[in-house]
């Protein structure tokens, strides 16, 4: 049995949880005679007490926690002599409770955001010697909002950290840039590093066994969806090259870091966290109801199709058979704790999500293991194992401005407002006549398989070794073994599948990474001067192989694709690849008195990614601080409580490329004719480029902290720029050479920007509120193609930038992915100068050139998907046992190409139109925006489809309540009870489903392309937290 079947059932979920608590309560027996005691713990800055302060009796794991109030009742072996308090925040206290029975604790405040570790690359710093630009998101964020995909999490939480929801699918792909745009043809999306195991986070397509339907980029199954975001500590986003240079060749993209929970050293707690709720599409699209249809095809067609248009009334809204309220729930069990020698946290998790588009959903279920073990002084041992399997059942959607595509929403949107969902047998209906080319959504929903199946272990292991004091060693041996499964099928009940008697197919992908590390660290303190040195050695290498089978003309549909052989038609593929990396990695961290600070960095790949002239590339970085506050000068003043200047410069790479491509590639076709039969052959697919190297990019960065009024008010901002040279493009070369384009480093481009990043504590006595917010500004141009050109057109020979309908272009000194196509400039009127081709009616397009004719050459820019700027901002409050967070996102700026207006706002016929067009151009409605109904006439992209993607969102409320121990119930240690809304209110001028879409899912060239995906839904759930 699966194991998310396993924890999906409800008896099962009850004995399981039934039996954490009968552990629970085994760990709270003691042996002996015990007394009770009694006291309240407070805080010395507010004097008001201090709910879930940890009251733990020292070197056990007997404890308790203070209840909203700041009060505890703690059972004591007799003779107890010190209890340990803790809070977050505050300094933890050892207090003598000898002779007393009723006690009274004061805490003071830690200062914490100095004093914090943060997670670096092959290490940890203190928040105050840190000299680079990094962003941080801890658990309890992550928390405030459900979601499937732990990278949703860092969404407006993280200064320059841009994150895109590709797809509102269940376990769909998500799109991260840091720091703007830095390839073309090669990945954007980051490095990913889970407890020291790196990762990618790019989303390539699994392997064949598709339809004719596909799936489309921001529809896949997100490979970061297998990772479970309850068992995540904390997240740190390394963003500026001193930090990213650690990683060289995967640095260029931004890295970021991920830290599962580990035990601690305590009494052993129960966790228990659940919540279940539901989804809903925000809003539906205003489409033709049947009598306005009616009408539009009577004049479309000039028959009379439809005798009494009136009497149709509202007909078949197709947009509530498809869309539905789709329930979800997660379930998290975990047990952490341990002593001195031995710490452990074991987690067990169950997600099921239902999509907003039926039958489509997304599951997972998953157990992590992190151990720690002190085997002596000197030597310990550990372990982060996690294993996950998920499955999605995709929602097939367009691929194409066009319903024939066959996906679900573009199909509900096209379909004919006056023909019944289903037949007299109760089927789905299937068109004919005029729209015979338009699938029935209901049968694409129902009667398309389209799953995805991922199997999933990622483990590491590591030995610590205290050679001499101040100088360890760690060894890692890591594996990342998924399995992705894909199945298909299309039957008779779609046309597509009509066609040929069904179509179905199955694909299998075996992705195995091994990682190995040795890693030395020296620290020592020489008086004032503080020295730390680390040294790497790494390799990691992965070998993937996968086969797909495809199939058409089946006997019927009763198996499906569980047996291809019954087809008449068999495609079988297979393939194997692998890379491998060798690394080797230095960094110093020098300060004097805490006060000057100088980290240096320095990196070496080989990788087998690139010629065979550049396998190897050095990515050193330098970066310094001042800490100002430290300072004589600024002793005595009591508004200035810290204050860090910042400077960084370093040199990162970009290896996230295709396999293979500087070699000479060697592809088999079956066109070869000898006497007068077909015969397979090998040729030749491209040139090798032995030269080949990775993309390069140079950053500088100046950033200052500053920290005021105790830290109560802390400000953080850098600006940076980012130049990307060796960019990866093709470049045209004669034919005589028997290619067309060899694939090289010849390009440039530059990205530039500010962030900025605000933490204040507002109140901080029996009224708590904290405000945190983060604005950023990136500006992205080319600055270099290939020395020759200034741009490259769609279609243009020698790299072509099509990825859907050639939305975008490339030319110097503009952003990457600006729209590309003609102007729109009203409607022809009569007695106008109509050009012949043209009658009254039509539309116009605007003459850039003067020529008098509309051509190519009147197409230029026409958008720029890329916001101007993009913030968060979030407002905790707590009182008494209540909680309350408001989360707010907001996008400004960039432009969205709504691809289906080409499709929905054509008047050409043959489909549903939105409701726009019943304000169509007629000789007694001269219409200047909406073009006058006629069969087959084409549309062209043009700025009329470019609409302002500009957004504020409310992203999260959540209301919760924390319940005072109640009376002896030691064994209950918290309990807090929550509901929440999410996307809730959202305020756009866009016209489609949803501002945040991005249809060409992590595509460079394509963002802002909305091409009728799968729509962000907005949810409401209840939930419940336990600790025991």
């Amino acid at each position: 049995m699966d194991l998310f079947t396993a924890f999906a059932s409800r008896e099962k979920s009850r004995w399981i949880i039934g039996f954490m608590l009968l552990l629970s309560l085994h760990c709270q027996a003691q042996s002996g005679r015990s007394v009770t005691l009694k006291g309240v713990v407070t805080s010395a800055d507010t004097r008001q007490g201090i709910p879930g302060a940890n009251i733990i009796v020292k070197n056990t794991q007997i404890g308790a926690t203070t209840n909203a109030e700041g009060a505890f009742v703690l059972s004591v072996p007799e003779g107890t002599r010190v209890v340990t308090v803790s809070y977050i925040g505050y300094q933890t206290k050892d207090v003598s409770i000898v002779g007393q029975n009723n006690v009274n604790i004061v805490l003071e405040t830690d200062d914490r955001s100095l004093n914090e570790v943060v997670v670096v690359g092959y290490g940890t710093v203190k928040k105050s010697d840190l000299t680079g630009a990094v962003s941080s998101v801890k658990a309890a964020e992550l928390k405030q909002t459900p979601i499937a995909n732990f990278v949703q999490g860092l969404q407006a939480r993280a200064s320059g950290v841009q994150v895109t929801q590709n797809s509102g699918a269940p376990g769909g792909t998500i799109s991260v840039r840091i720091r703007g745009n830095s390839s073309i043809s090669g990945s954007s999306e980051p490095l990913y590093v889970v407890d020291g195991f790196p990762i990618s986070g790019n989303d390539n397509p699994l392997a064949g066994g598709g339809s004719s339907f596909g799936t489309d980029n921001g529809n896949r199954l997100s490979v970061l969806s297998t990772l479970n975001p309850n068992d995540i500590e904390s997240i740190e986003v390394l963003k500026d090259a001193s930090a990213t240079a650690i990683y060289g060749t995967r640095g260029a993209n931004g890295v970021v870091l991920i830290t599962t929970k580990r035990g601690k050293t305590g009494q052993t707690r129960v966790t228990y966290e659940g919540y279940y709720g539901q989804q809903q599409i925000r809003r539906m699209l205003p489409l033709m109801n049947a009598t306005q249809f009616a009408q539009y095809e009577n004049e479309i067609s000039g028959q009379t199709l439809y005798p009494n248009p009136e009497q149709l009334g509202a007909g078949t809204d197709w947009q509530s058979y498809i869309f539905q309220k789709g329930g979800m729930q997660n379930h998290q069990l975990s047990v952490s704790g341990g002593t001195d020698k031995s710490l452990f946290n074991v987690s067990l998790n169950y997600f099921d999500q239902d999509g907003i588009i039926i039958n489509s959903n997304f599951k997972r279920g998953s157990v992590r293991v992190n151990l720690d073990n002190t085997i002596s002084k000197n030597f310990k041992i550990g372990t982060s194992l996690t294993y996950t399997y998920s499955q999605n059942n995709g929602a097939v959607t367009s691929t194409l401005a066009d319903a024939g595509a066959g996906g679900i929403v573009i199909s509900a949107l096209a379909a004919p407002p006056t023909v019944s969902p289903y037949d007299a047998q109760g089927n789905p209906t299937i068109f004919s006549g005029r729209y015979i080319d338009i699938n029935n959504p209901i049968s694409v929903a129902t009667n398309v398989l389209n799953r995805n199946t991922t199997r999933r272990f990622l483990g590491n292991i590591f030995a610590d070794w205290t050679i001499i004091d101040g100088l360890t060693y760690r060894a890692s041996f890591g594996g990342d073994l998924v399995n992705d499964t894909r199945d298909s099928y299309v039957n008779r009940l779609v046309r597509t599948g009509a066609q040929v008697n069904g179509i179905g197919g199955k694909g299998n992908t075996y992705s195995n990474t091994f990682l190995h590390e040795s890693l030395l660290n020296y620290q020592k303190s020489f008086g004032v001067h503080n020295l730390a040195l680390t040294g790497v050695f790494s390799t990691q290498s992965q070998l993937q192989t996968s086969d797909a089978s495809t199939g058409q003309t089946f006997p019927n549909d009763l198996v499906l694709n569980d047996n291809l052989s019954q087809a008449s038609i068999v495609t079988i593929s297979s393939n194997k690849q692998s890379w491998r990396l060798d690394s080797y990695t230095g960094r110093i961290n020098y300060n004097y008195k805490s006060k000057y600070l100088l980290t240096l960095t320095g990196r070496v790949d080989g990788s087998s990614r690139f010629g065979a002239n550049n396998k190897y590339g050095f990515f050193p970085s330098v970066a310094g601080a001042w800490r100002v506050s430290e300072e004589k000068f600024m002793q005595g003043q009591q508004v200035v409580s810290d204050l860090k200047l910042r400077a960084s410069f370093g040199i990162t790479g970009n290896a996230d490329i295709p396999l293979y491509n500087s070699l000479s590639r060697l592809n088999s076709v079956g066109n070869y004719n000898f006497n007068n039969t077909r015969n397979i052959g090998i040729l030749a697919a491209n040139i090798a480029n032995p030269d080949l190297r990775w993309e390069k990019s140079a950053q500088t960065d100046l950033g200052v902290d500053i920290g005021l009024l105790n830290n109560r008010v802390q400000l953080t901002a850098d600006v940076y720029i980012k130049k990307t040279s060796d960019l990866l493009l093709s470049r045209a070369i004669p034919l005589s050479s028997g290619f067309g384009s060899v694939f090289g480093n010849f390009g440039g481009l530059e990205n530039r920007g500010i962030e900025l990043s605000l933490n204040v504590g507002v109140l901080n006595g029996p009224l708590k509120w904290d405000i945190s917010g983060n604005i950023s500004a990136n500006r992205n141009k080319l600055t270099l193609i290939d020395g020759k050109r200034t741009e490259i057109i769609p279609g243009d020979g020698g790299g072509s930038v099509a990825a859907f309908s050639n939305t975008s272009l490339l030319r110097i000194g503009a952003p990457i992915g600006s729209f590309y196509g003609y102007y729109f400039d009203g409607i022809y009127q009569t007695g106008d100068n109509i050009p012949t081709g043209k009658t009254a009616g039509n539309i116009r397009y605007r003459d850039l050139n003067g020529d008098g004719v509309i051509s190519a050459a009147d197409q230029d820019i026409i958008g720029n998907p890329n916001p101007n700027y993009y913030f968060g901002l979030t407002n905790n409050l707590k009182f008494k046992g209540f909680d309350f967070s408001l989360f707010i996102q907001g996008v400004q700026g960039n432009q969205l190409f709504n691809v289906a207006r080409l499709r929905l706002e054509s008047a050409s016929g043959g489909s549903n139109q939105y409701v726009t067009v019943v304000d169509r151009w007629t000789p007694s409605n001269p219409s200047n925006r909406y073009q006058k109904a006629s069969i087959g006439q084409r549309v062209s992209q043009s700025d009329f489809q470019i609409e302002d993607g500009s957004f504020v969102r409310f992203k999260n409320a959540t209301l919760g309540y924390t319940f005072p121990q109640i009376g002896k119930i030691n064994w209950l240690r918290n309990s807090r009870v929550y509901v929440s809304a999410n996307n809730f209110v959202t305020i756009t001028k866009y016209t489609g489903y949803d501002p945040e879409v991005n249809t060409a899912g992590q595509n460079n060239l394509n963002l802002g392309v909305d091409n009728i995906g799968y729509p962000v839904a907005k949810s409401f759930i209840a939930g419940l937290q336990l600790t025991f």
